[in-house]
């Protein structure tokens, strides 16, 4: 075993050099450019990798597994219309927006009652209604709608700005009705001031476009 004085020293000896090494390397070395502002994510209430959320609401859009225990011929999938509606044998067409699962899962009960005896209703949403958010982004694409997004949420889901992205121009496009609307979201006054007032929730079918930086 060394001495404590040699240990001492030796341990000197490899503080010096780490500090050497340090200075070394810090001299003349570029500074990286400043990263894209850290966006805040959805949640896992708002955005999660599950099957189904309990709480979420039902969008336009979205696909509907719907199984009623011994009735072959009322399990179906079905899609929500743009009006947020399906239709269903015997009861016509149902408006399904804005309720859960569970909510959907108790209204086509009440409503099959006067058809079948205690029936058993389980529903169950395969597909999600998407949005698509492009250019500068580090991962464009289209996402799944899995409860409230806002705009900057979407950005961050798609790993967030560019280093040459116009934040400010970032703007929604958005159809209904067969109407298109397109919504200037102001995204760097949203981040520097807080102005979330116009961190507007998007909805099925939005296209979150970020242009290229003219600088």
């Amino acid at each position: 075993m060394k001495p404590p004085a040699q240990r001492a020293f030796l341990s000197f000896i490899v503080l010096l050099a780490a500090l050497l090494v340090g200075c070394a390397g810090g001299t003349g070395a570029a500074r990286p450019p400043p990263a894209p502002p850290e966006l805040p994510a959805p949640t896992p209430g708002e955005a999660a990798n599950g099957a189904d959320i309990g709480g979420y609401s039902i969008n336009p859009g979205d696909l509907l597994e719907i199984t009623v225990f011994g009735e072959a011929d009322l399990s179906r999938t079905v899609r929500l219309g743009e009006d947020g509606a399906f239709s269903y044998p015997l009861l016509g067409k149902i408006e399904a927006e804005g309720l859960t699962t569970n909510q959907m899962e108790m209204l086509l009960i009440g409503l099959l009652q006067k058809y079948l005896v205690e029936p058993q209703v389980t529903i169950f949403i395969r597909e999600y209604s998407k949005i698509s958010v492009l250019g500068q982004v580090k991962k464009p694409g289209a996402y799944e709608l899995r409860g409230r997004m806002t705009v900057t949420q979407a950005i961050a889901l798609a790993g967030g700005f560019t280093e040459i992205a116009y934040w400010n121009g970032t703007r929604v496009i958005r159809t209904l009705g067969g109407k298109e609307e397109v919504i200037r979201v102001r995204v760097g006054e949203i981040l520097d001031e807080g102005n979330r007032a116009q961190d507007i929730p998007l909805k099925p079918n939005d296209i979150v476009v970020v242009p290229e930086s003219l600088i």
